[in-house]
């Protein structure tokens, strides 16, 4: 073994062997996960080796490039054009906790598996309830006449709210703006068939309703669960539908989009992951920023997403 690398959560080790096998086993050493021959590329160890996430190894070769190895054995190379020429320069590869960071002398770019929400939309040929109704939504956006009973199909099925919110979640995953906002619409679009299922009397989505009844009755997702209210039975008001968890998620992935499109814009220069800002918090994002010395910024995001005004100060 010429070469060793843990997991982030340390259940797996990487190992690259004198005989350029690159072996992937169980921290405990009682199952071998992976074995992929490097030997037909390269006759060379790799210069770094580390995991992109946890659950695919990443290597860099000088000549090559970055070989990523997938956990059945798939791969991809990217090359670097700084590294195919006579010039050389400098490649450093960062893990991070569900993606890997490729820095250059000029660039530094994020490799990332594709997330199981987006391979279960854009995989050719799905028939996944949320790959149906980003179809019924792209139809709708086209004109077409049939896009409606498509997603009304979704909704018989009762995987309405699934595919609504593997769609949100999908969104927040994508790195590209346009992509974030196809898979924002298709969400949205689904989301009025839950309001008009709801208005029709249909059982599909109601659950997903929270309803205020008689001034403060409330049924809370549709159980039978009530809490105690001063009614006044002889004129009772009307049931009033307030947002679902579905459409709270909406506007929170929503809201997380713009915050990180904002940090990724290449004057901010601060790019992360949907996995990351989750673990940094926006707490943790400001008090970055104010480090950066971009206090504006810093300002507006505090603002944005409500944090308490002793984070503000």
């Amino acid at each position: 073994i010429m070469s060793m690398s843990f997991a982030p959560n340390g259940r797996f080790l990487a190992c690259f062997t004198q005989t350029f096998i690159l072996t992937v086993i169980s921290s405990t050493f009682e199952t071998k996960v992976l074995d992929f021959d490097t030997s037909e590329g390269s006759s060379s160890l790799p210069q770094q080796m580390k995991w992109c996430g946890e659950d695919s190894v990443v290597l860099h070769w000088k000549n090559l490039g970055v070989l990523m190895v997938g956990p059945y054995g798939d791969w991809l190379r990217f090359p670097f054009d700084n590294m195919n020429n006579n010039k050389g320069g400098n490649l450093h590869i960062v893990p991070e906790i569900d993606c890997c960071r490729v820095i250059t002398d000029d660039t530094v770019e994020i490799l990332q598996r594709v997330p199981p929400d987006t391979m279960s939309l854009l995989r050719i040929g799905s028939v996944d309830p949320s790959a149906m109704l980003l179809d019924a939504a792209d139809a709708f956006e086209a004109g077409g006449s049939n896009a409606d009973e498509a997603a009304r199909t979704i909704t018989r099925t009762g995987m309405l709210t699934e595919a609504i919110e593997v769609c949100t979640e999908a969104a927040t995953r994508e790195l590209d703006v346009a992509m974030q906002k196809r898979l924002l619409n298709a969400a949205s679009y689904g989301m009025q068939f839950s309001y008009k299922s709801d208005e029709g009397g249909g059982d599909e989505t109601k659950d997903d309703y929270y309803f205020e009844e008689g001034g403060g009755a409330k049924t809370i997702m549709g159980t039978k669960e009530t809490v105690a209210a001063n009614n006044d039975e002889l004129n009772p008001s009307p049931p009033r539908m307030l947002p679902s968890a579905t459409a709270h998620k909406f506007v929170a992935a929503a809201q997380k989009l713009r915050v990180l499109n904002a940090l990724r814009n290449p004057s901010v220069g601060l790019a992360m992951t949907s996995s990351q800002y989750d673990e940094v918090t926006a707490a943790g994002i400001v008090a970055r920023l104010v480090a950066m010395k971009r206090p504006a910024l810093a300002s507006s995001i505090c603002t944005y997403v409500a944090l308490e005004n002793s984070i503000q100060a």
